[in-house]
């Protein structure tokens, strides 16, 4: 009995103390003296239950991926300060889910689900201070994994209707030939509708068209989305234009997504002798749709 006490005593207080590991004077509740390993493990399967197991995790396969992390209970399966490392080798994405009644948080607003792209490092947390279950997340490699789509295409933009030749205005694409792109991947214009210039002695206005693109893939998710406009110039003309969106939304054919501008050509205003605002060629519209992800 004189001998058990004093080592009773001793592991109470080791327990309540400070931990060393190959250091007799520990400076935290445990301190390592040398390196610290944990499991690691490379997926190729484009979905994937991480386990309780897992600490750092690649991936590497050849399809975008659906990482779903484990549901957080109470007791030993609340999993409060658990940490998953997420790495993406792959040229693909990477979808990490919160298990159904769980969420992810970036900020301090919750969502469901992140995507980690190409080349970046994610680290999830496991926060046992907010109610429903919660995996908050921070970024190591890039500082944040994009949360925008991007799309980019360059459109044409016809000659005006009262240019001298002109090409008179159509509806319901009955002119082809300034349609972009092949496929499903292609842009008709739908419509364009051309309003010449005025020129007085009190006022001048440009020329100015309208024109209806409808694109004939799958429709956009056009919820907040922002397209970004540019008018440009690969003819020897020195024309010069201005491009203002109009409206954006899937009211085409078969709910396919319309895109509607106004273009105006700038370098002339109203006429200036035998010469006015009405152009005659064919130039271009570069289009950037950005969507916002959350």
């Amino acid at each position: 009995m004189k001998n058990f006490i004093p080592v009773f005593l001793l592991c109470g207080l080791s327990l309540s103390a400070q931990v060393g590991i190959r250091t007799t004077t520990p400076n935290s509740t445990l301190a390592v003296a040398g390196s610290l390993g944990a499991d690691y493990k490379q997926i190729t399967a484009t979905a994937y239950n991480i386990t309780a197991t897992d600490h750092y995790i690649t991936y590497d396969g050849a399809a975008n991926a659906t990482f779903t992390l484990p549901v957080i209970g109470t007791g030993t399966t609340s999993y409060t300060g658990r940490i998953y490392k997420i790495k993406n080798i792959s040229a693909s994405s990477i979808t990490l889910q919160a298990s159904s009644g769980n969420t992810l948080r970036i900020d301090n607003t919750p969502v469901s689900s992140f995507v980690i792209p190409t080349g970046a490092y994610a680290e999830v947390v496991n926060n046992s201070n907010t109610t429903g279950g919660t995996w908050d997340l921070s970024f190591t490699v890039l500082p944040k994994p994009s949360n925008v789509e991007i799309y980019g295409v360059q459109l044409s933009i016809p000659p005006h209707g009262n240019g001298s030749p002109g090409v008179n205005d159509w509806t319901g694409h009955s002119v082809t030939s300034y349609d972009t792109g092949t496929g499903t991947d292609a842009w008709w214009v739908i419509s364009k509708t051309s309003t010449t210039y005025a020129h007085t002695a009190g006022y001048s206005n440009a020329s100015r068209m309208t024109i209806v693109y409808e694109y004939q893939g799958t429709p956009f998710n056009v919820n907040n989305m922002y397209p970004i406009l540019t008018a440009g110039n690969n003819s020897s003309f020195p024309d010069v234009f201005t491009a203002s969106f109009v409206s954006l939304a899937n009211n085409g054919t078969s709910s396919k997504t319309r895109l509607t501008v106004s273009v105006s050509r700038i370098d002339f205003i109203g006429a200036n002798g035998s010469n006015n605002s009405n152009w005659t060629g064919t130039f271009l519209l570069n289009l950037l749709l950005a969507r916002k992800l959350y």
